[in-house]
């Protein structure tokens, strides 16, 4: 560098202001955004053997199986009851994807992670310590096939080939008393319950708004899913449209109650023979109101399992809504709207809630192997359905479950 040129002179900045979330006089606080602490549970989980007690913190006070959400601590300890003749103490924590069919069978490992609690040194006055603590990370991914995925929730579903389980083991190693050289081990398994946690993204309207009153003020709390209920050809009548509404959110916590409303829309001829279509032997109609039709809505499960280059489908029932016919004093037989509009269409209305049923545990996942996919499905089926006009309707629309409901709590 040039003699004749220095370097300017520096003067320390001035320090930055401190902060305080306490106000001072003349402040106020325009906004905040509260956070909810994660919960902790203060429980313990402990199984007891002849040789071995272990104690898990943080569970839930009653838990008959130990959970962890995503990065989940796995804290506890160890406590040994005879301790003289033992050579090794190692702990396991295990999962595996596994799919049990009549052709086929597989076992995918999710998890194999084995640490060494205390190891002996081979001295004759070698002894663990009685208690020995402990503290592991539960995974939040797993590798099959050189690539990397997310780690299934614990899953085992009535009528599915597939189950996704994990297990703790302590493992305990002696030798034996005719070849000391060889060791034999004795084990303390316990299974448990992977469950990463999620929330919709938005709440639902409160139970005591109904479809009908916020329609009109708040139509973007509503999704309208349609469908046709299709009629023969040659009968004459015209398809009838149907509009189920659910909350726009489309993601549900297994715990919520869901609001829904149901309309068939179409001319008084085709909502007639919805109703009344009931053939007689004899080929007389008689007017029998609604009897004979069945309308369902409900939380359908499918869960899809990749065998190979084949899938296998199995599909089960999470919960079952309950309807009600509006504007009728029957909770069955609905009466007629007149449509307002110069379409001239006439509507049936009904209003229910959903809900999942309280053994469902398990939220939908996707891995490789293992789809579990939910949804809300419409069905009707007419009366009469050999004779009926109009054919019968089978309808589902995908959402999403959560473990948690909607919070503002963050």
């Amino acid at each position: 560098m040039d003699s004749d040129h220095t370097l300017p002179t520096y003067t320390p900045s001035t320090p930055s202001p401190s902060y305080s979330t306490i106000l001072l006089p003349g402040e106020r606080t325009v906004e905040q955004t509260q956070r909810q602490a994660l919960s902790s549970y203060t429980g313990s989980f402990r199984r007891i053997t002849d040789d071995i007690t272990l104690v898990l913190k943080d569970q839930r006070p009653g838990s008959i199986v130990p959970a962890y959400g995503r990065n989940a601590l796995v804290r506890g300890h160890i406590s040994l009851h005879n301790v003289d003749t033992l050579s090794a103490v190692h702990l396991k924590l295990e999962g595996a994807l596994t799919i049990e069919m009549s052709f086929y069978s597989s076992k995918t490992t999710l998890i194999a992670s084995s640490f060494t609690m205390w190891q002996s040194d081979g001295s004759s006055s070698a002894r663990p310590p009685l208690n020995i603590p402990f503290v592991l990370v539960f995974p939040t991914t797993y590798q099959d096939g050189g690539q990397e995925y997310p780690l299934p929730p614990t899953f085992d579903s009535e009528g599915s080939p597939a189950s996704c389980s994990y297990t703790l083991t302590v493992a305990l190693s002696k030798p034996r008393q005719l070849l000391p050289f060889l060791t034999q081990s004795e084990t303390l398994s316990i299974p448990l319950h992977y469950y990463p946690r999620s929330r919709p993204h938005a709440p639902i309207l409160p139970s005591g708004l109904s479809f009908m009153s916020t329609v009109k003020s708040s139509p973007e709390e509503w999704h309208q899913v349609m469908s046709t209920m299709n009629s023969v050809p040659s009968s004459g009548i015209v398809p009838i449209q149907c509009s189920l509404f659910i909350p726009s959110v489309q993601v549900f916590a297994l715990t919520d109650v869901i609001p829904f409303h149901l309309q068939l829309r179409g001319p008084k001829s085709s909502l007639s023979a919805f109703i009344y279509h009931v053939s007689s032997p004899t080929g007389s109609n008689s007017s029998l109101g609604i009897i004979g039709t069945a309308i369902r809505v409900y939380i359908s499960r499918q869960v899809i399992v990749k065998v190979g280059e084949e899938k296998i489908h199995r599909k089960r029932v999470l919960g079952e809504g309950t309807l009600r016919a509006l504007s009728s004093s029957s909770d069955i037989k609905p009466i007629f709207r007149h449509s307002s509009s110069t379409d001239g269409l006439d509507t049936l209305d009904w209003e229910g809630e959903l809900q999942c049923n309280k053994e469902i545990t398990t939220p939908g996942f996707s891995i490789p192997q293992l789809a579990v996919k939910d949804s809300i499905v419409l069905s009707i089926t007419p009366p009469q359905p050999l004779t009926s006009p109009l054919l019968r309707l089978h309808h589902e629309h995908v959402i999403r479950l959560a473990t948690d409901p909607w919070s503002d709590q963050g």
